[in-house]
């Protein structure tokens, strides 16, 4: 979201995408900041068109990112427990659902599952 800065009479006169002290946040579709970016020779279409395309790349991104974290485990140059636990869970969770995807599929096409069952470090294992 924008932050914008306002003068003594209460317009907007800078906007960044930083959160910096003395700046307020509006959305993306304030009138006051639509207003202040047509004054300046700028188009709001623009803005909502980069976000849409970030929108786009998202989950293509989390999935990068987590081939990536994928990479670094297998090579043990990252620790399964160096993450915190959120993210231990939510990993071996996607582990777990990539594993009964496939498994769906090879089943689906008669093929035997050559899938092995997902194996984690244990600090991702459930010790209730």
């Amino acid at each position: 979201m924008p932050y914008v800065f306002r003068d003594e009479s209460g317009r907007i006169v800078r906007v960044t995408v930083r959160q910096v002290i003395g700046a307020e946040l509006l959305p993306y579709d304030h009138p006051e900041l639509i207003a202040f970016l047509e004054t300046n020779g700028q188009h709001q279409e623009k803005v909502l068109d980069a976000l849409g395309e970030l929108r786009k790349t998202d989950a293509e991104m989390m999935r990068a990112v987590e081939d990536v974290v994928m990479a670094l485990l297998k090579k043990n140059i990252l620790k399964m427990s160096d993450l915190p636990r959120p993210v231990q869970d939510r990993m071996a969770t996607r582990v777990k659902l990539r594993v009964m995807i496939s498994d769906i599929y090879e089943q689906a096409s008669g093929v035997a599952s050559s899938t092995p069952a997902p194996v984690l470090p244990p600090s991702t294992q459930d010790v209730h």
